[in-house]
């Protein structure tokens, strides 16, 4: 199958001080001791000045960088998410793209994508970097394919939500869209007319139905309804790649494809690629959610056990402790976490 260029060619890229109030010199005694708020709790503490405009500080630049954040943020733009903060639900954005709302969805499959790339096309792939590190169309040193990656899903923000990530062992902790996707597309993309292949992990199927959420009539509540080829765990019709085309529509991109079955079939198709997209590749921001498992698996054993022993067999519980230094260490360390509940069963 033979697909028309743009006649366009692709463009390649590679505080101020305070005294302190002082109690009058007829005052009683009593008056030097903590003043009783309702429920007899003391009130607070007068503040230093200085922590006072310390905290002001901090909350003026946090505001700055979030209105920084917002003017860097392509919904300056006008353009609206696909994922995330300020998105319509799923099957809306589905139904935009089936519509052609704003602009037409061309799936194209590999031996398609490929003919397009020789003939100029370029080949956005927008998965997460640590994927695009382990397996990619093309070969480096090799300029046959330009592949290029912006990823869609980008580190959090937040180090407490990357954290979560990494307790679970997931690479580069807990992501978020790219709050300035289209812009860092642009970057890397500049030539709003050229043609583009985009494509993820496993493409999504713009033409099976998405998962959607109903009201069951006979119950009044929300049920979940599951279309033929989808899952609980996965949205056949949703992905990626169909996100980023819905987002680069409305920044003005013309000339769009989107890879059927994404990177991992090109590579399953034999096409020129490195990496193994079945292959398991280990990287060091999983290393504290082995750590954590590991720990709480431990936690389960030993606790449990030792919560036992101290029951029924007290007269060995001490020597255990004693003999025993790490059962007496994640013992300790467990018993007097918050989640002690979860495995002395015997208290």
């Amino acid at each position: 199958m033979s697909l028309p260029l743009a006649a366009s060619a692709s463009t390649r890229a590679s505080g101020a001080s305070a005294s302190r109030p002082r109690a009058p010199a007829t005052a009683p005694a009593t008056a030097h001791r903590p003043a009783r708020a309702r429920g007899g709790r003391p009130s607070q503490k007068l503040q230093h000045p200085n922590h006072i405009a310390s905290r002001r500080r901090g909350s003026t630049t946090r505001r700055a960088a979030i209105a920084a954040d917002t003017a860097e943020s392509d919904a300056a733009d006008g353009v609206v998410p696909a994922f995330g903060e300020g998105s319509p639900a799923w099957p809306l954005v589905h139904a935009d793209l089936k519509s052609g709302k704003f602009g037409k969805v061309r799936t194209v499959s590999v031996a398609d994508a490929k003919d397009l790339m020789a003939r100029g096309a370029s080949l956005a792939d927008v998965r997460p970097r640590i994927e695009f590190e382990e397996f990619r169309a093309g070969v480096d040193g090799d300029d046959s394919l330009d592949v290029r990656n912006v990823p869609y899903m980008v580190p959090h923000r937040s180090v407490a939500k990357r954290w979560q990530g990494y307790l679970l062992c997931t690479k580069d902790g807990l992501k978020e869209r790219d709050w300035r996707f289209t812009r860092s597309f642009a970057e890397r993309f500049p030539d709003k007319s050229a043609p583009i292949v985009v494509g993820c992990k496993t493409g999504g199927d713009i033409g099976m139905e998405p998962i959607r959420i109903e009201t069951d009539p006979s119950t009044g509540r929300a049920r979940q309804v599951i279309p033929e080829g989808s899952s609980q765990y996965g949205d056949r019709s949703k992905s990626n790649s169909l996100m980023a085309i819905y987002e680069l529509q409305q920044a003005g991109y013309t000339n769009l494809y989107h890879l059927d079955g994404g990177v991992t079939k090109w590579c399953v198709d034999g096409e020129r690629h490195q990496g193994d997209p079945y292959k398991f590749y280990f990287h060091p921001t999983i290393l504290p959610g082995i750590l954590f498992q590991l720990i709480m698996v431990e936690g389960i054993v030993v606790r449990s056990n030792m919560a036992y022993v101290k029951k029924f067999h007290p007269e060995s519980y001490d020597q255990i402790n004693d003999t025993n230094a790490l059962y007496g260490i994640i013992n300790d360390l467990i018993a007097n976490s918050p989640i002690n509940w979860m495995f002395d069963y015997y208290s």
